[in-house]
């Protein structure tokens, strides 16, 4: 039988939703009672210490690369080109 897990996170789909769009951060769906946490909450500090901030113009398949158009304004689906991320 698996062991009890160190975290468990409870949250409507519709309030991750706001998560995964920038429109508000797991914090404040922590605070506002929205996201429920059983356990460890440590072990989210633990899991963010793992993430790292996704440059959208990555370079994903040879050739794919975003040519930099020399605009910087970019359409509701592009990413606006700026400094590379150093990692």
């Amino acid at each position: 039988m698996p062991s009890k897990a160190d975290l468990t996170m409870t949250i409507k789909r519709t309030d991750l939703e706001q998560i995964m769009a920038g429109q508000k951060t797991l914090e404040a769906q922590i605070a506002s009672g929205a996201l429920k946490l059983e356990g460890d909450a440590s072990v989210l500090t633990k899991l963010s210490s793992t993430m790292v901030d996704f440059d959208p113009r990555f370079q994903i398949m040879p050739g794919t690369k975003v040519r930099d158009t020399g605009t910087t304004k970019a359409g509701p689906y592009e990413a606006v080109p700026r400094a590379t991320i150093a990692e």
